[in-house]
């Protein structure tokens, strides 16, 4: 298997969050990266952001970095695919 599924931007207006709209955009990506030939994806999140949405769905945290901008924790997350 060759190449990773990149996770750059996913933003869900307020209004439509809690409605499993993330968990199935995610999935579709997922499964085209999987048809795409690809071993893994991989996002990176920032603390008041997405990183339990991340974790919820497999993905594992591999690092982070403390006191990004001096205010948060940046998490890099990634997740095995096709497995």
């Amino acid at each position: 298997m060759v190449g990773g599924l990149d996770i750059q931007y996913l933003w869900i207006a307020e209004n439509y969050r809690k409605k499993n709209i993330g968990k199935k955009l995610m999935q579709i990506a997922e499964d085209e990266a999987i048809k795409r030939k690809c071993h893994m994806a991989y996002v990176d999140t920032f603390d008041f952001q997405a990183v339990n949405f991340y974790k919820k769905l497999g993905y594992e945290e591999y690092g982070h970095l403390s006191q990004f901008a001096h205010r948060h924790t940046r998490y890099y997350l990634s997740k095995q695919l096709g497995s």
